[in-house]
């Protein structure tokens, strides 16, 4: 499962993160890493992109990049 399959408001562990180059060390600084709690905060108009809370940062991920992003219930 992926961080755009979870619901409004679920949370879920990341496992796997398939981002490469840049885009994954800003994830990395941003908090995203194995074993962060994550939480689907609300989705954009015709789901082109997803607000997830990783600890206390918000971020707004594409869905291209939410869909690399793997979690865990």
């Amino acid at each position: 499962m992926s961080v755009f399959d979870l619901k409004k408001g679920q949370v879920g562990k990341i496992t796997k993160i398939g981002v490469q180059g840049a885009a994954a060390e800003r994830l990395k600084a941003l908090g995203f890493k194995c074993g962060a709690d994550v939480c689907a905060l609300s989705f954009c108009l015709f789901n082109t992109g997803v607000l997830v809370g990783v600890g206390a940062t918000r971020v707004a991920l594409r869905k291209k990049i939410a869909e690399l992003i793997e979690v865990e219930e």
